[in-house]
């Protein structure tokens, strides 16, 4: 059930919470993913962000959202209770925002059997 994409939605994101991810994620992170179901846009919205330590304790910095097209599938995964992970695949400085987090979602036991979904 591997799914490659970019988050999307990071250009509306705080531009201070880009430059944090920007320095902190590296190929190999994993993420948080967080259903939305109150999501005017879409009732299978999936959050993608990580945590990050702060002298308060942890904060979870959101990037984004996994893209429309997957958000059935993975909604119901998660749903079902799938063991699923999101992995950063890529972080690219100096693509558009649309372009600078590539992640994957797949099974936490899956093999690195990925199905390129851009």
């Amino acid at each position: 059930m591997a799914k490659s994409f970019f988050i999307a939605g990071v250009k509306f994101r705080p531009r201070s919470d880009i430059d944090k991810a920007i320095k902190e994620l590296k190929a190999g992170n994993y993420l948080e993913l967080q259903p939305e179901p109150t999501n005017k846009f879409d009732p299978n919205a999936i959050k993608i962000g990580y945590n990050e330590e702060t002298s308060d304790g942890v904060q979870t910095i959101f990037l984004g959202y996994v893209p429309k097209k997957f958000t059935a599938d993975v909604s119901a995964d998660l749903e079902i209770g799938a063991d699923l992970e999101c992995v950063v695949e890529e972080v690219n400085v100096s693509a558009p925002t649309y372009e600078m987090f590539k992640v994957v979602i797949r099974d936490k036991d899956e093999e690195d059997e990925e199905e390129e979904d851009e």
